[in-house]
């Protein structure tokens, strides 16, 4: 494609010795789209949509991948509960702003989708803060999004989160996120309507197992052990009059009649507890009554061992988003090039990551386990010839998370090329949901000596209040070179000499050659004009035609792919609201099948409708929202299209709290 660049960039600033590392231009792509637009490529799978006459001849759009090394120039800071999915992609373009939006489809890396839900988070080229960003979600682990502004973009996950009303009339919820779910409110259980949450995180069966595997003390009498389920109200409160609850048994557990082995425990500011109520069993269920909501867990105890189970729910839900990991770090000696490579991934892709990184020619630095020297900043570490000071014991395993980070330092004979980034960024963070997590960079001699040298890299874990899990994960890193690497570093480079300008000989012939006399040429004859006067020159100039302005009509907020999507999910009747904007059958009738065929929910079907509606209005502004209001209220939809006019008139879009006046009739 002749319209393509593709960048020669490197993710190391050097220029010199990069063939053993796999080159990173594969990851940033420049275009040349013209007038015609059309479909481009991105770099990991991701696909870019440009539509006609948004480009110039001259204009360029970018499309740019964080390598792993450099992620930490980009990536958010997210909640707890919320983790990166995809590789972080960055557009920029030459026209700024864009006249048309463009669509971009960006790839994720599978995840468990009963539990969890995908979310997008962008950060436009003109702003610092990070939002959330319409999409609609593809069959093919991608998403899809219809910006009019250029910036980053990624896709994370958060655990699905279920939301119902509560009044002081009480009721029965029924959840749908599980059918073992139910919560009753009896009438005057409490003053004040709210809202209440469901979330379900899973506790998987090898989370399970190395739990007891690393704390058996804890968990020597756990059996079996249900997801944890948060019940959380929108105003933590005690409850008048008790509330029932029905949770799951544990998978594979039946009980016919009353159980002692089964017991609900419940999270409370002291920590785990076992919840003090009768409980009613069924076959699959365990019903019990509460005065507070919090987080639920149902377990198996061995007989008569239920008192046991606090402290082994404490450790499980320590321990649930944990997995054995390893920090490893891998060394390439060149004759002119010390490269390094710092990496933290699960023990279970040591062995195949090894061997990969052995056939690109590194050599795997096997990792310390050590302790910090109270009130300093130094590792300890025997040196050679002594004898340490003290025995250290070196833990069984290292446990790592997502989001998890270790601040590195490079001590003694070695020191980091100065045009690495290592001082801008010293932190080494662990991205468990991509395929790796690391730090790369250029090392060398500390000091001009031709000698043998060693060095280390310190690691030491940030926000870790676990003092065990802390402990564990503080290690130190050691590199030994030895001396004839070492001269070979110094060796000066063999520059062959330039061989000397042989002198030419001089022709004595030319002074016998016969000299011949050139003619001059005739200079033209220039015909002089008298000049014009001002006044003249003046009147010739002027023009009576008006200045063209022209302004770029931005649309209302109210037609932004963010508000169209919040307003998609309170219209499902997506097929009737096409009608209402008199789009055509052969349209309404396409986009039904399309929706059938791809298995699309009435929210995402809605979007898809208004999307399209939006790309044929010629008017974005007061003339399509007047018909958006319209085609609401001839639906019976009033209060909805009152509220996406009053967000137009105050230029605001149409964020979910525009909507909750329609969710709270009591105040």
């Amino acid at each position: 494609m002749k319209n393509k660049e593709i960048s020669n960039s490197c993710s190391v600033a050097i220029g010199t010795n990069k063939d053993f590392m796999d080159d990173d231009a594969h990851l940033k792509v420049t275009y040349s789209p013209g007038k015609k637009g059309g479909n481009f490529g991105l770099p990991n799978g991701g696909k870019l949509i440009l539509p006609e006459g948004l480009f110039g001849k001259k204009d360029t759009i970018t499309c740019q991948v964080a390598s792993p090394s450099q992620r930490w120039k980009y990536y958010p800071t997210l909640p707890s509960y919320e983790h990166i999915t995809s590789e972080i992609y960055t557009l920029q373009s030459t026209m700024h702003p864009l006249k048309k939006s463009v669509i971009i489809q960006i790839p994720y890396y599978q995840i468990e989708t009963e539990h969890n839900e995908i979310n997008v988070k962008g950060k436009w080229s003109d702003e610092n803060e990070w939002v959330d960003v319409g999409f609609l979600k593809k069959e093919d682990c991608s998403v899809e999004l219809e910006v009019d502004r250029l910036g980053i973009f990624i896709v994370t996950f958060t655990p699905k989160k279920e939301i119902f009303d509560v009044t002081p009339q009480g009721c029965l919820y029924n959840a749908h996120i599980s059918r073992y779910i139910s919560v009753r409110f009896p009438k005057k259980a409490h003053d004040k309507p709210f809202q209440c949450a469901i979330q379900i995180n899973p506790i998987p069966s090898d989370k399970l197992q190395l739990a007891k595997e690393l704390s058996p003390g804890e968990t020597a009498d756990l059996i079996l052990a249900t997801e944890f389920i948060d019940l959380i109200p929108s105003t933590p409160c005690v409850f008048k009059r008790a509330v029932s609850v029905k949770l799951p048994l544990p998978t594979g557990v039946e009980v016919e009649e009353e159980n002692d082995d089964i017991a609900v425990l419940q999270k409370t500011e002291n920590g785990w507890e076992l919840v003090d109520s009768k409980y009613k069993f069924t076959r699959t269920t365990v019903t019990f009554d509460t005065k507070s909501l919090t987080k639920f867990c149902v377990m198996q105890s061995k007989p008569d061992r239920k008192k046991r189970l606090p402290p082994a729910a404490q450790v499980l839900e320590n321990r649930n988003n944990r997995e054995k990991g390893e920090i490893v770090a891998f060394l390439n000696l060149q004759e002119k090039l010390w490269f390094l490579v710092l990496e933290c991934m699960p023990q279970s892709k040591l062995e195949s990551r090894v061997k990969e990184m052995s056939e690109k020619g590194f050599k795997h630095v096997v990792k310390e386990i050590v302790k910090k020297d109270e009130g300093t900043n130094f590792f300890r570490r025997p040196q050679k010839f002594q004898q340490p000071t003290r025995q250290l014991q070196v833990p069984p395993t290292c446990e790592i998370n997502d989001g998890m980070k270790w601040e590195f330092s490079v001590v003694d004979d070695i020191k980091v090329n100065s045009e690495s980034n290592y001082m801008e960024n010293r932190e080494l963070h662990y991205f468990r949901y991509l395929p790796e997590s690391y730090r790369q960079f250029v090392i060398e001699p500390k000091t001009n000596e031709e000698r043998a040298i060693s060095g280390a890299i310190n690691l030491d874990p940030l926000g870790i209040e676990d003092k065990n899990l802390k402990e564990n994960c503080t290690c130190s890193i050691h590199i030994e070179i030895d001396e004839e690497t070492v001269k070979a570093y110094f060796k000066p480079e063999f520059v062959p000499e330039e061989p000397e300008p042989k002198k030419e000989k001089v022709n004595f012939d030319i002074l016998n050659t016969p000299v011949f006399k050139e003619d001059k040429p005739e200079v033209p004859v220039i015909q002089k004009f008298k000049p014009l006067p001002p006044t003249v020159m003046e009147r010739l100039m002027r023009t009576n035609r008006k200045p063209i302005i022209t302004r770029v009509e931005r649309e209302s907020k109210v037609l932004s792919g963010k508000s169209l999507r919040n307003l998609s999910k309170l219209v499902p009747e997506g097929l009737t609201l096409a009608v209402h904007l008199n789009l055509p059958d052969s349209t309404i009738t396409g986009l039904g099948f399309d929706a059938i065929s791809n298995g699309l929910s009435m929210a995402d079907v809605t979007y898809k409708i208004l999307l399209y509606w939006k790309r044929m209005c010629k008017d974005k502004k007061d003339g399509a929202v007047n018909s958006l209001t319209n085609a609401l209220r001839d639906m019976g939809r009033e209060e909805i299209a009152n509220i996406v006019f009053e967000r137009h008139r105050d230029n605001k879009e149409l964020s979910p709290d525009a909507f909750t006046p329609l969710f709270t009739p009591y105040q």
